[in-house]
């Protein structure tokens, strides 16, 4: 998994977080699945996007299955005509899900996590 620099540290970066009832495999779907997408966000079907589309367009441009999903927005009407907007997903204890979206002008650099998967490290006893 990959860790992502705060968007909270850039000013131009709106941040929406809450807990979803339903499971991450199942926010998951209905970030992923052209369909679906529509229904939810209110944008075209991804493969129906043309260059006459009038209103807001997205494209996948990364996908970290069931925890990450990162779109290229695109909207000719708006100040800045390509966004970027990403949403982590987090299981909880009960069921639910930890939604966090994040809708910046730039995208998110990443910071690969360490080669022994211990992000964070874990402690050491002495």
């Amino acid at each position: 998994m990959t860790d992502f620099l705060e968007a909270e540290d850039r000013s131009d970066a709106i941040v929406v977080e809450c807990e979803l009832e339903a499971e991450p495999e199942k926010v998951w779907r209905a970030l992923t699945v052209p369909e679906l997408v529509s229904a939810w966000l209110d944008v075209p079907v991804a493969d129906k996007v043309t260059a006459d589309t009038t209103g807001p367009a997205y494209r996948i441009i990364e996908a970290l299955p069931f925890s990450r999903v990162r779109y290229a927005w695109n909207d000719a009407s708006a100040s800045e005509p390509e966004t970027f907007v990403t949403f982590d997903l987090e299981a909880q204890p009960g069921g639910g899900t930890w939604f966090r979206l994040t809708h910046s002008a730039e995208p998110m650099r990443t910071i690969a996590a360490p080669a022994n998967s211990n992000s964070p490290p874990l402690m050491r006893a002495a």
